[in-house]
């Protein structure tokens, strides 16, 4: 019987020829992401670092398996408070002791961005983080899924982690998508189709023909928002376009694996590109997806372009298209917050952020921003181009987040209300 794409990397990282859903191995890791949270102490506890040093003493040891394998990336560029401030001093502390990777400051941004953009993404690897949205890797044919605390310590002290090989949901893609239907609408359907938690413990698998018509930024989104489904992680095949990317950015090997003819899917859904429409998500889930054109005429307060999900340089390109010769409507506000410093300087290189600050958007620098910062009052509404929309995601409960992809936000803030940017063509 033939291996899923996620099934043979696992196999590969367990050391063993072959594994079969709901088998339980015991893997070896690639490679490491950690955000800089994970170094923030709360009150008095250790912080990851502190207890770290616990268990590697216990062990005898002074340095984490491979420092060269572990990136640290400090994703809030200021920190928002003391506290913050502290732990990424932590975070520069251990990269600098355990020889790890550091990325802050003009090198870095949103660490899910910099992983890809710097070169630490290849097909083939087993790559976890401390983060949920470490699923995002998928889209270079890497297996990758976010853990938690003492996982993350685990994985530092020994360079393993075990877990219950996934059962998996493919996506067959055909045909190509219309003008402004980009990754985030093909997620956004696909959330929609099999609903919050559908995927809960599975891999999504975005394959067939349709792929190769999707650009490596719009596969990044499909698989960074998987864990929006509940999945353990999401992954696309590697083709010629994932390996021209990959090359661009790196020397180094890497495997091009692909699934079986004869792999075994829980579930398979075909679907037609050409009959996406621009979706949008209504509060309080992303799988609450449905046409723009539903919600049309929605009054919003804030439009949010930014996040590991839609902060890339497509994002900003398509932002520009709607913007270009317009202004946002008046009492509305609309931030844009590229997604790491290589799309900031993209977008300042092709002149974008002039025409972003020419229609009275406010551009901020490259962090996670409004995704983690609350930015709403009690009753104001906003379309946000990142992954949750979860009451009090942005702001209190009794505001409202939409979720769309970059155009439609550009489009709605130009508007007052939600609207469908084909209609801005």
């Amino acid at each position: 019987m033939g291996m899923t794409l996620t099934e043979k990397i696992i196999a590969r990282a367990a050391n063993r020829k072959s594994v079969n859903a709901g088998d339980i191995v015991v893997a070896n890791v690639d490679k490491l992401y950690i955000k800089d949270l994970r170094f923030s102490k709360k009150e008095d506890a250790k912080g990851l670092y502190g207890v770290l040093l616990e268990v590697l003493q216990s062990m005898g040891k002074q340095q984490v398996w491979n420092g060269g394998s572990v990136v640290v990336n400090l994703d809030e560029q200021p920190p928002r408070n003391e506290r913050r401030a502290e732990g990424q001093e932590r975070a520069r502390d251990f990269a600098r002791e355990q020889r790890a990777i550091l990325y802050e400051g003009q090198e870095g941004g949103i660490g899910h961005n910099v992983m890809v953009e710097h070169g630490h993404v290849k097909p083939g690897e087993f790559i976890v983080g401390g983060d949920s949205h470490t699923c995002t890797y998928g889209a270079l044919g890497a297996f990758a899924t976010g853990i938690g605390f003492t996982e993350t310590v685990g994985v530092l002290a020994s360079g393993q982690i075990w877990l219950k090989v996934p059962k998996t949901i493919r996506f067959d893609l055909a045909g190509r998508a219309g003008p402004f239907v980009v990754g985030k609408d093909i997620v956004l359907w696909a959330a929609g189709k099999i609903g919050y938690e559908g995927a809960i413990n599975r891999t999504l698998e975005y394959s067939g023909p349709g792929v190769k018509e999707i650009s490596i930024e719009s596969r990044l989104t499909m698989c960074n928002m998987a864990v929006e489904m509940i999945a353990v992680n999401a992954i696309i095949p590697p083709d010629e376009r994932t390996v021209a990317y990959v090359r661009e950015i790196s020397n180094e090997e890497f495997s091009l694996l692909d699934s079986d003819p004869d792999a075994t899917y829980e579930q398979v859904y075909r679907v037609d590109l050409e009959r996406i429409e621009p979706q949008v998500a209504a509060p309080e889930y992303p799988a609450n997806a449905h046409p723009v054109s539903e919600f049309k005429g929605v009054r919003i307060d804030q439009g949010f372009i930014g996040t590991c999900t839609n902060g890339r340089i497509e994002d900003l390109r398509m932002a520009a298209a709607i913007l270009r010769g317009r202004k946002v409507k008046s009492g509305v506000r609309l931030i844009i917050t590229p997604a790491s410093f290589i799309a900031y300087r993209l977008a300042e290189r092709e002149g974008l952020l002039d025409i972003f600050k020419q229609a009275d958007a406010v551009v901020t620098s490259s962090e996670c921003g409004l995704c983690v910062r609350p930015s709403l009052s009690a009753g104001e509404v906003c379309i946000s181009a990142g992954n949750r929309n979860y009451r009090g995601r942005m702001g209190p409960k009794k505001s409202s987040v939409f979720l769309s992809n970059a155009a439609t936000v550009a489009a709605s803030a130009v508007a007052g209300q939600i609207a469908d940017p084909r209609d801005y063509l």
